[in-house]
């Protein structure tokens, strides 16, 4: 067998069982088959939770939910939930948490204040929230700070959130990565409130400086990391539908076993006939102009979370094509003035037609209008704000402005220096160190 058709070969194998992994009717029966396990009494109380948890994963009928929802309260409660800390559950926690202490993609946006007022920790990715039930005392800095997350993933992983029941009488703040995703955290409540606000809403327009359409010199731009829930390939098989001549640009991270080298070869196999720029680990900065330069961006996940580049994209005021049935948060935020959604069933002939009308789009325009950083910010202090002042605690105090910059960042560099000496105490008083994150350009290296 050649070359070609092995890749080909393998090529059909992932289509395949990417569609068995997201199908909605075997995720319904793995959820069931998990819900009687736990009521059948099969194991320890540990694996049975555990079992429940992962439903929370898979199922997604209302009615199914609801019944989750009550299994799963009893164990919530703080005289119970010490089990959520244990066993199966527990090696889930340090599976994801225990490479290192250090909290990554984390900010400081408030230090605890007089009379009992709370800090605000901000912390995203499953991965920093098991460190922290790891490594600290988290009943402890649960008691100055509120927890404020953002789940990487829709679903989020609920055996860490789990985890934390019965440390502390506040709620979780989780931001979603799908809007499904408010309703489904009601089965974790109340150690989670779901906020309303994604990852993708913390963009600072300010940073964008779009070239004029008319001169833009990128047809298709493609910002995605080399991992293979990014789907490359449909991309490729529908540049081989179009025009030779288009300027075509991949900007990514290298995946394990997934670089410049397989994605051209996977192109090649494919018959793409356009010669592929790809640009790895370049800096946001790089990232920002190419976006800036392009005349439309394409995301093709079927399942991620929320999807930052797309709403980088429209502060670049570049549309973006999305798959019509992605599970993906930002898709919820293409119309008419941002982008379009597309099938994968003729994708060459729909791409081609929105290169054509390109301009006709106001991404930035609608953008501005609804998800910037700065909206994202006034929405989660007021959020937290009268949380605080409904429960009888004091707030003298708005929490720190705040946006998205390959990870969060503070909003302007005076607020990275006046939060310095709470950061440091956050390390004095609890051991919790936040990673200063340092992008470094491949190609500086």
């Amino acid at each position: 067998m050649s070359a070609t058709l092995r890749r080909m070969g393998r090529g059909v194998r992932a289509g395949l069982q990417e569609r068995l992994g997201q199908s909605r009717w075997l995720s319904e029966l793995v959820g069931a088959l998990l819900i009687v396990r736990y009521r059948l009494g099969l194991g320890g109380i540990d694996r049975r939770l555990y079992a429940l948890l992962v439903a929370c994963r898979r199922v997604s009928v209302p009615w199914r939910r609801r019944r989750l929802a009550s299994e799963l309260r009893p164990w919530l409660a703080a005289e119970r939930a010490a089990v959520l800390r244990t066993g199966r559950i527990a090696r889930v926690h340090q599976q994801r948490g225990r490479d290192k202490a250090t909290l990554t993609t984390s900010l400081l946006l408030k230090e605890p204040g007089p009379d009992g007022e709370k800090g605000v920790l901000y912390s995203s990715v499953e991965d920093n929230w098991a460190r922290l039930l790891v490594h600290y005392d988290v009943r402890r800095v649960l008691a100055e700070y509120l927890l404020v997350g953002a789940s990487s993933w829709s679903p989020t992983d609920y055996a860490v959130l789990a985890g934390f029941a019965g440390l502390t009488d506040d709620p979780l703040f989780i931001g979603v990565s799908n809007p499904a995703d408010v309703v489904d955290y009601d089965v974790l409540r109340p150690v989670v409130r779901p906020v309303p606000i994604m990852a993708c809403d913390w963009i600072n327009p300010d940073l964008y400086a779009p070239k004029p359409h008319a001169g833009r010199e990128i047809d298709i731009l493609m910002v995605a990391n080399f991992l293979p829930f990014k789907r490359h390939w449909l991309l490729f098989r529908a540049l081989r539908r179009m025009r030779r001549d288009l300027r075509v640009v991949l900007i990514g991270i290298k995946a394990p076993g997934r670089g410049e080298a397989e994605l051209r070869e996977e192109a090649r196999a494919v018959g793409v006939p356009q010669d592929l720029e790809i640009l790895t680990n370049a800096s946001i900065e790089v990232v920002t102009a190419y976006q800036c330069n392009a005349r439309v961006s394409v995301i093709l996940s079927r399942r991620e979370g929320s999807c930052v580049a797309v709403t980088e994209s429209f502060f670049a005021d570049t549309p973006v094509a999305m798959v019509r049935d992605a599970h993906v948060g930002s898709r919820a935020y293409i119309n008419e003035h941002t982008g379009v959604l597309l099938t994968e069933h003729g994708i060459g002939r729909q791409l081609s037609a929105f290169l054509e009308r390109s301009e006709s789009f106001r991404p930035r325009q609608w953008a501005l209008d609804h998800v910037t950083c700065v909206h994202s910010s006034e929405r989660l202090n007021a959020l937290l704000r009268d949380y605080c002042l409904d429960s009888g605690r004091p707030w003298t105090r708005d929490i720190t402005p705040m946006c998205w910059r390959y990870v969060p960042s503070y909003a302007t560099e005076s607020d990275e220096r006046d939060m310095k000496p709470a950061l440091d105490r956050l390390r004095d008083v609890h051991g919790v160190e936040l990673e200063r994150f340092v992008y470094q350009d491949a190609r500086a290296r």
